[in-house]
Formats: C-alpha cells, structure tokens, sequence
C-alpha cells in the first residue's frame, strides 16, 4: 500500500540536500531508494535515515549521482507499505521564492515537485538564469504583475513563441507575421536575441519581446492569451528551478498551433485534456484529425477548430528538377535527450545514420546523378551535430539552426524521415516520402502512434539500409514522382490547400472572445 510522508524542511550542506521527514518510523525499520527517471538508464542508488529530534533526516549525496539531465525519484519503503515523499505547502512556497540547489562546476541539482507535490530530484545543467540576479529580476516581475498588472491586462495582449524562444520559423512566425501585416498590434513575439531569425524580425521591433528579458516576464504575468506550436514550459526558462512565474504560466490559455498533423505521434499522455500539459485550444487540419483530438484526447470539439497549419501558408514549392534535393530528417528520440557523448553514438539511431552517410553505394550514387543529399538534426538533438560527417561533396549536414526548415522543406525534391511531423509540409506541397523506421519496435513502445506504420503510411516504407538506398534510386529514375496511392490519401489528411490557414486561426480566436 502506497502512502505520503511529509518533508517538512529542506537544508544544502555542500554537496548535500537534506530532506527532514515527518515519519514516527523508526530508520533501521526504512529502505529508501533514489532512482533515475529514464527506462534506457538504469540508476539507482540507495539512500539511508538518521533521526534528528522529531524528524527523521534522508541525506541525498549529489556526488554520488550520476549528471545526466532528468529527474530522480525518491521511494521510501518498510516491511508492509511504500511511501512517497511530498512537500508540505510551507516548503512548497520556500522552494518558489527561495534558491535551494547543489552546484557542482557545470552540473545543478535542485529539488522540485512532481505529481501531487512529490519530491523529485532535476539535474542539468547550469544556465544563465539560474544566477541570483535573474532570480531579483523575476521576483521584481512577478510582484509588479500582482500590484500593477490590470493596466497591462487592459492591452489584451496575445503572446506567440515558438521551440525554446529561439526560433522564428514555425507555425508561430507565420501567425504573428499575418497578424503584423494585418495590423494586429496587441500580438507579441518572444524571441532569444541570439535567435538567427533576430535582426529579421526587427522589422517589427515594437512587438519582438527579448526572451527572459524583465518585459518578457512582465507580459507573460499579464498576457490574455498564449499561441504557440509548442507547450507552456517553451514560453519561459526551459527546466527551471520552481519560481513563482512558471507556477503562474501553466494556468494561463494556450492556443496550440501544433507541428505537424497527428498521426505518427501518439501525445496523448502529453497533451491530452486531463494531463499536465492540456492546452485549451488545438488546431486540426482535417476531420480525421478532429476525431483524433476529441475521441482519443478528450477535448470539446467546440475548441478544436479545423483550420490548417499557419506555416503552410508560406510554402512554395522551390525544387528544380535539374539540381534534385534529398532531404533527410529524422525526429528525436526522448531517450537520447541530453545524454552524452558517449551514450549516444552507442546508439542505434547514431549508428544507423552515420553508417546511411557514409555509406559508398549511396555516395557513388548521388555523385553519379548530382544529387545532393542534406542532412538536417532535430533541434532537441542538436548538441550531436558535430558528431556526425560525411567526406562527400554530395552530403550536407545541418544544426537546426543554420537554415530554417521550412526552407529546405520548399526546395526538397523528396523528403526522408522516420517519424517526424515535418514530412507534412513536403506532403503538402505533393512531394514524395519515404520513411526509413529501423526502431519501429522501440518507438512503439516509447511512443506509439495513432495510425498502423506498416499499412497506412503516404509513402514507402523501409528498415533496412540496402532497401532504403534501393528506393532513393527508384525515386531518383522516376523524377520524383510522387506516386498516385499516396497523392490519392492526401484529401483524407488537409481539410484546406490554400493560403488562408492564418485567416481562420485568427477569425476563430477572436470568435472565442479574445
């Protein structure tokens, strides 16, 4: 049987984190377990209890852990039950206007709550804003947004933001974009300064917010309404330590913009009605996709407007048959995520991709017909880019970015992914896919998806290396055609093919109220 012990007090000593419980256990009669939240990475550690007056006291050696980003997860255990630690709201409010973490050079760790207020344990690493001067600049933020925030809120504003408030280049760029042309100024765009969409977007000064800048926490405190392709936690400091904004952020509304259109992905635990990341609007581009959102989501399908993505307003098809394009992108892999080095290139995906790369049967090939082939790496993956190369002329290899996507995307002739929502946008525009799926078995499990990968695909489908190059031939001879059974799919998956996605966000956000 599974029951609660409070922690009561919190203490950093050096390296240390000192949990103080509230249990009448006695600690010779406990077991406690510390263990990594990664089903590729199994870390544990044990944990041992001294008694301290009333309290009994668990000592957590951050030197022992390993410093691998993620969360660790404390477990307490006698002969008949499990209990789980949890914050009492005393400690709760200390952890939000308070520094509690273990710094060990590049390396945090800092305690924070998970579900139902249960103790976790994040590591991962230091970033600007974990310094005591952005921790003044935010508490300064939030007390001005509780004292003064109504004449903001009278502005009704509309926050967009996309990947890490990094990028300009989604489904967010294209909606605030239309909503500049249009004159839409109560929209804002937040936006990293060392963004490659920067001096860009300065054409629109007036409503670009520096991302973690104090207006940019200011507006988030205050704003009417959120619009982005990506969840809440995108809007603000990616993983950080508990703080009063984010606490405030994860009520606010969010109309999602989504990525691509649900399919390969199945994010129900991520983004359904009842999980911690539901949003309260969520665009579709077709009726297929609406039942998918209401029927295995949960959501009303009042707030599942079927408009199409903004972005694809803005492709063009740019290919030019005399110089063919292949563009291979594949997606991420949640178990890779800030892993290092080492873990990674022991990987499948790693050494599937390199030896697709260098391998010469496909660089004989591409030389031979003068196709280029470009290379482009999730962003969540980015940090490997430079562990992949390719001594071949006809290779390419990008960082997300070096180019924006959507680019690449319009002058493509044929597109290659596993399971990456942008092979959409290719679709689209009536280019060719294959899907190379080497993994299927360890992404099922991992993922899943909301369509049957082996029957119901628009576009070849392959595992093996020797049959994906067969079909990159194939492809090659006919020209990149596209062929009739998969262009015959398409009517079933876009609602719209038109230039007039953004028209009907924008026409259904304001019908909504806003």
């Amino acid at each position: 049987m599974e029951k609660q012990i409070s922690i009561t007090k919190i203490k950093i000593r050096h390296s240390q984190i000192l949990l103080f419980l509230n249990c009448p256990k006695k600690p010779e009669t406990l077991q406690g377990e510390l263990r990594f939240q990664n089903a590729w990475l199994n870390f544990c550690h044990p944990v041992a209890f001294y008694p301290v007056g009333k309290s009994l006291v668990c000592p957590i050696n951050t030197d022992k852990l390993e410093n691998y980003d993620g969360d660790w997860k404390l477990t307490i255990q006698d002969s008949n039950d499990t209990y789980t630690p949890v914050f009492t709201s005393r400690i709760r409010l200390s952890l939000l206007l308070g520094r509690h973490f273990v710094r060990n050079e590049e390396t945090l760790f800092f305690p924070m709550g998970g579900a139902s207020h249960s103790f976790l344990l994040r590591c991962r690493r230091w970033q600007k804003q974990d310094h005591l001067t952005f921790r003044i600049k935010e508490l300064t933020a939030f007390g001005i947004a509780k004292l003064f925030g109504r004449s903001l809120k009278e502005k009704h504003m509309w926050l967009v933001y996309e990947k890490f408030c990094i990028t300009a280049q989604e489904n967010g760029f294209y909606f605030f974009e239309y909503c500049m042309k249009n004159k839409k100024d109560n929209v804002f765009f937040i936006l990293d300064k060392k963004s490659p969409q920067w001096d860009y977007m300065q054409q629109y000064r007036k409503n670009i917010i520096p991302a973690l800048s104090f207006r940019h926490i200011l507006y988030l405190l205050c704003a009417d309404l959120l619009i982005s392709p990506d969840g809440r936690h995108h809007a603000y400091a990616w993983k950080p330590m508990p703080n009063p904004v984010t606490r405030t952020l994860n009520k606010q509304k969010l109309y999602f913009l989504q990525h691509g259109v649900l399919a390969l992905k199945n994010v129900d635990s991520l983004f359904s009605v009842d999980s911690s990341s539901s949003v309260d609007y969520f665009t579709a581009s077709s009726e297929f996709e609406k039942n998918i959102i209401v029927n295995r989501m949960g959501y009303n399908p009042d707030k599942v407007p079927v408009t199409g993505l903004a972005r694809w307003d803005g492709l063009r098809d740019t290919s030019d048959p005399a110089h063919p394009v292949i563009l291979l992108m594949p997606t991420w892999r949640s178990w890779l995520e800030g892993q290092n080095d080492e873990i990674f290139r022991q990987s499948d995906y790693y050494q599937h991709y390199t030896a697709l790369l260098n391998s010469q049967e496909l660089q004989d090939y591409l030389k031979e017909h003068e196709l280029k082939l470009l290379f482009y790496i999730h962003p969540k993956l980015q940090e490997f880019i430079g562990i992949f190369h390719s001594e071949d002329s006809q290779i390419e290899l990008y960082s997300f970015d070096s180019v924006p996507l959507n680019q690449l995307i319009m002058h493509c002739s044929m597109m290659i992914t596993d399971y990456s929502s942008a092979c959409w946008d290719a679709y689209y525009q009536g280019k060719p896919i294959l899907f190379y799926q080497f993994d299927l078995d360890q992404y099922n499990k991992t993922n899943g998806s909301y369509i049957d990968m082996e029957t119901e695909l628009w576009g070849d489908r392959c595992a093996e290396q020797a049959e994906l190059i067969q079909l990159i031939k194939k492809y090659a001879e006919n020209g990149f055609q596209e062929k009739a059974e998969y262009a015959e799919m398409r009517k079933n998956y876009f609602a719209y093919i038109d230039h007039n996605n953004c028209k009907r966000t924008y026409e259904y956000i304001k019908s909504q109220g806003f």
